[in-house]
């Protein structure tokens, strides 16, 4: 089997498929011979921010000498990002090898009446890369939700974490913040302490954690008699937060990072007391495998500047959590700047609310599709973004839209574009 076929296969299973607990996820590890059950776990959840605490530990726990296993999802470049091991790519060679062995055991589940989803195989492979890999830990990013998600087929991890949690996903999770949250909190098992994203805002400039979402996350904590670690706000200092990253202090620490937006702070906060808890649990990292860690952790696609002439910013929020971080980082950072946004949705986002949310920051707006069957059509993106933003253009080619929007840009202006994942990776392929 070449990467291609590998691809191919795993790219023609079921998308979406009734929940049936873990029964298929389960299913198929035990015909893999249960490779998580030789694995160390930190989980975390969230509906934004996930992948940059997932990330900034992984490059803490790599820096502190131990071999590091990173799950993460979606892709932006290519599909070795979702499964990496002291920050490398998987190899094609092994995406191969792996999916011919995952080929054999879910056609024999789907004789037995059992379709793993194209999720569930990503999520078996990289249990089976790890465990082959030998990772002493692994940083594992759930999908949608929490306890129903696939990669909640694991034990009790070390340490669970859950990031900033807002609306998202509503058909599936629910329709309150309260319901996801609770949903999200089913990665709390045995005695694993729990970190939460802040629970207080304090002097800095970006968003606490939704304070409906924080009394579910301390009541499941006490009930289940979990230890829960929050950053503590009254120990935090911010110094900088624009353009060109972040940077704080808390609690003897110096955070740096050139991932930028108000948000980050919070995350790199959420990082940083994530591996404390974790030096508690018996790693032994240190205050400068922490501070080194995170200045060196890098996300594509997350507000990531890639031009100044003009500024280019490529972000794929694509939620009304991550529009409103968004439209504060715009709100702070324009200084008298025309902001030019090209953006594309999916159909099953609240994309009026991100837009109410987003286009009162910007001077002009250009909508097209990068998804013929679940992108939303440009022309209904502009009539409901043309309740904010005077200008709006529907451009269906999203090539020929970038270059619309790039022509339309001068030096001095910004150009976002957002609102997609796929979006994003196709103007980063193409710049």
């Amino acid at each position: 089997m070449t990467y291609d076929e590998a691809l191919e296969f795993i790219y023609s299973r079921r998308k979406f498929q009734k929940s049936s607990g873990h029964e298929r996820i389960r299913r198929l590890l035990e015909l893999c011979n249960n490779p998580q059950k030789r694995l160390r776990f930190i989980h975390v959840v969230g509906t934004n921010g996930k992948g940059s605490v997932c990330t900034a530990v992984a490059s803490v726990l790599q820096q502190a000498g131990y071999i590091t296993g990173l799950f993460t999802s979606p892709f932006v470049v290519e599909f070795g990002e979702r499964i990496r091991v002291n920050g490398e790519y998987i190899p094609k060679s092994a995406v191969a090898s792996i999916t011919k062995h995952l080929k054999e055991k879910t056609l024999l589940m789907e004789k037995e009446g059992l379709f793993p989803t194209v999720f569930e195989v990503i999520t078996a492979m990289a249990m089976i890369y790890f465990d082959e890999m030998n990772c002493d830990a692994v940083v594992l990013e759930a999908g949608i939700g929490g306890g129903k998600d696939s990669t909640s087929v694991i034990d009790a991890p070390v340490l669970a974490v859950i990031t900033s949690v807002s609306l998202d996903h509503t058909d599936v999770l629910g329709d309150t913040v309260e319901e996801i949250t609770r949903e999200k909190c089913g990665i709390i098992k045995g005695s694993c302490p729990v970190v939460s994203y802040p629970f207080e805002s304090g002097d800095f400039a970006f968003t606490s954690q939704n304070k409906d979402a924080a009394e579910v996350i301390e009541s499941t904590c006490r009930e289940r008699g979990n230890r829960l670690v929050v950053p503590d706000m009254s120990k935090a200092k911010l110094v900088k937060s624009d353009l060109e990253g972040n940077e704080l202090y808390y609690d003897g620490l110096h955070l740096k990072t050139g991932m930028c937006g108000f948000f980050q702070s919070a995350n790199l906060l959420t990082a940083a007391v994530a591996c404390r808890a974790l030096y508690e649990e018996g790693y032994l990292i240190t205050d400068r495998d922490i501070e080194k860690g995170i200045s060196e952790f890098f996300i594509p696609g997350r507000l990531e500047c890639i031009s100044t002439e003009p500024t280019v910013i490529l972000d794929a929020g694509h939620n009304e959590g991550a529009m409103r971080e968004l439209s504060k980082v715009l709100e702070g950072c324009k200084n008298g700047r025309r902001v030019v946004a090209l953006c594309a949705f999916m159909k099953d986002k609240n994309h009026s609310k991100a837009l109410e949310l987003l286009a009162p920051q910007c001077d002009e707006m250009i909508f097209t599709n990068v998804d013929p069957v679940r992108g939303e059509s440009p022309e209904e993106l502009c009539r409901e973004a043309e309740r904010f933003c005077k200008f709006c253009t529907a451009e269906a080619d999203s090539e020929k839209a970038y270059e619309t929007a790039l022509s339309r840009t001068g030096k001095g202006d910004i150009l976002l574009v957002s609102g997609s994942f796929y979006l994003v990776s196709e103007v980063r392929q193409v710049r």
